[in-house]
């Protein structure tokens, strides 16, 4: 796109919601601007970042690399209401709206509110009419079911462990070092569907954390491209 001469991404429309959204929604909601094209540090503006305790620069999440692989967007144009956690057990209600250009996903528009405040009000009701907290700690109102994104500085890693633990049930050292080719190949797979290959570095890291080559790591997926 262009102004006058000056060539702007389209993004850069996007950039000046992210404060004003902050201020108007208040200091529980985060408001954060993401380019998909930059998966490894893809927050390009953010508002209220103290609630997740991310800044600019922050990498992708698990939920986006997600709906990168699975093309999710190209079915809709938002997803609202679902779960977000951030450290240290802080619980978000969370929502993105996708911003394509040319049949392409650029970026997205996310708001994350804490809703700590309200759990606590919540509780606080319950307590005070005598009525007994549910076994999710009173939360299951506020927060819809559905996918949960996590916002971690480390959401690699993060994802190796999710998908050992949903193969073999562990991912401690130990385990990991006794992995069949079966289970390494059934693991690489949960990770391929999670998208976490399109960041970069993740076939190093993914060799590493499974005690194996990259090498083998390329002639797994290789494997799975044949089975697909």
């Amino acid at each position: 796109m262009r102004k006058g001469t000056v060539e702007l991404d389209i993004l850069d429309y996007y950039k000046k919601l992210v404060d004003f959204l902050g201020e108007v929604l208040g200091k529980n909601a985060e408001v954060v601007l993401r380019d998909c094209r930059k998966p490894d540090h893809d927050i390009i503006a953010i508002a209220n970042g103290h609630v997740s305790g991310r800044t600019i620069g922050a990498p992708i999440t698990d939920f986006t690399l997600s709906i990168l692989a699975n093309e999710e967007w190209k079915e809709r144009d938002y997803v609202v209401n679902y779960e977000g956690k951030a450290a240290p057990d802080k619980r978000l209600r969370s929502s993105t709206y996708f911003i394509r250009e040319e049949g392409k996903l650029v970026g997205q528009l996310c708001v994350n509110i804490d809703m700590t405040p309200y759990e606590q009000v919540m509780d606080s009701i319950r307590q005070l009419s005598g009525m007994e907290l549910m076994s999710d700690g009173g939360k299951s109102g506020i927060i819809c079911s559905g996918p949960v994104e996590n916002f971690s500085e480390d959401v690699m890693g993060d994802m190796m462990k999710k998908a050992v633990i949903t193969v073999v049930g562990s991912s401690e050292a130990k385990v990991r070092e006794r992995l069949t080719q079966n289970e390494k190949i059934e693991i690489i797979g949960e990770l391929n569907r999670a998208g976490l290959f399109q960041l970069k570095g993740a076939v190093g890291a993914v060799a590493e954390y499974l005690y194996c080559s990259e090498a083998s790591v390329y002639r797994y997926q290789s494997k799975i491209q044949r089975k697909a």
